[in-house]
């Protein structure tokens, strides 16, 4: 039995789970003597309406192929599929079509049959497997997304407190440090896809052809933007005239990761370069970037990481970029909801969890305060 005081509330609450589902309330007592004849109350009541309450019963092969008909569409789906394939026992060899053995779960049996032991067991068989953190987490995630989405679909689903194992394990997030353009680095990348640049075994502007000096024209203005607006390529290469305000010195991006869309303002070379482009651009075109078929820009980043190897800037890639803004935004002191809506990410926990780190800290300039005042000629206490 659990009863637990809420922050903003005198009263107990009564928390616990029942065949997955979990019952939570105010037991509307300051006594904790009477708040626990309230869960006791409450559980029973639970109880009695299981003991009605017709719930089928469904298999993880079946719970995995709803999962992946409800994912259809998002841009993670590939991911996703490849986690409900290797729960099953089948992991996608990188690089091929191929798929190997691995230890998973039998598909024929019931979700609700798997137990806390039989994940701990998938946990150290992928330890074994050599698999890191990151990816075991992922699995378990896609794990407890099927069983959220069976209850919510009315199906039998076990009570594992993956939340506990994890912990446990000490399955956590790898943290990187985040690798993004110093301002130095950013203007060396910069002159490098200048495409005014006269580099050797390369025409002068004048001779070039018109293909070629519109290919070195987008993946300069492509990178600007990305570095000015923060967002994804697919976001970029995607975007269309009919998101682009100049009027109002705008864009509006979707963002189909997420499902969201964000309004931003220009900067002042965003604003330039897409001034230009418009003034420039053949009649009845749709996207900024348009590939040869008149549809989004492709993903070719070759051109780009020759332009790195030349800059001499190694550990970059065109989603660093987007790194590269947002690391910027939170380093002068821009509040860190505001750069999560820059973003476009769901919640201002992911971008925290990024980047709160990068910003100034207050206790380091107090720390470095009273360092400077205890060193002074004369200190002061």
């Amino acid at each position: 039995m659990t009863i637990v005081r809420h922050a903003q509330s005198p009263n107990w609450y009564y928390s616990f789970q029942l065949k997955g589902k979990k019952h939570f309330g105010s037991t509307g007592t300051s006594n904790k003597t009477v708040a626990k004849k309230v869960e006791d109350s409450e559980r029973r009541k639970a109880i009695e309406a299981s003991l009605t309450e017709q719930v089928e019963p469904i298999t993880l092969k079946e719970a995995g192929k709803l999962f992946l008909d409800n994912a259809e569409g998002n841009s993670e789906y590939g991911k996703f599929k490849g986690m409900v394939t290797k729960l099953m026992g089948r992991k996608n060899m990188p690089g091929t079509l191929n798929a190997v053995t691995c230890f998973g779960f039998d598909g024929t049996t019931c979700l609700h049959d798997i137990k806390t032991k039989d994940v701990q067991r998938l946990v150290l068989e992928r330890r074994r497997e050599k698999m890191s953190n990151a990816t075991i987490l992922h699995e378990l995630l896609a794990l407890n997304r099927i069983i959220k989405l069976c209850r919510k679909l009315g199906y039998e689903v076990p009570v594992l407190n993956l939340a506990e194992i994890k912990r446990d394990n000490a399955i956590k997030p790898e943290r990187k440090r985040i690798r993004f353009l110093s301002m130095e680095e950013e203007a060396k990348l910069l002159e490098e896809l200048n495409p005014d640049r006269v580099s050797r075994g390369v025409a002068v502007v004048e001779n070039q052809p018109e293909e070629l000096r519109r290919v070195k024209i987008d993946a300069y203005d492509f990178v600007v933007l990305l570095l000015d607006l923060g967002c994804r390529h697919t976001e970029l290469s995607t975007l269309r005239w009919a998101d682009v305000k100049l009027a109002r010195n705008e864009v509006q991006l979707y963002r189909p990761k997420v499902g969201n869309q964000t309004m931003l303002q220009l900067t002042h070379r965003a604003r330039e370069i897409l001034q230009r482009r418009f003034d420039a651009k053949p009649e009845n075109q749709t996207y900024i970037f348009e590939n040869k078929n008149g549809g989004p820009r492709n993903y070719a980043p070759k051109g780009f990481r020759s332009a790195c190897e030349r800059a001499g800037i190694e550990g970059i890639s065109f989603h660093n970029l987007r790194k590269t803004c947002a690391s910027r935004l939170v380093q002068n002191n821009v509040p860190i909801h505001y750069v999560s809506k820059i973003l476009g990410h769901s919640t201002v926990d992911i971008t925290a969890s990024y980047y709160a780190d990068l910003a100034p800290s207050d206790a380091s300039f107090a720390a470095v305060e009273v360092l400077n005042r205890l060193h002074a000629p004369n200190p002061t206490v």
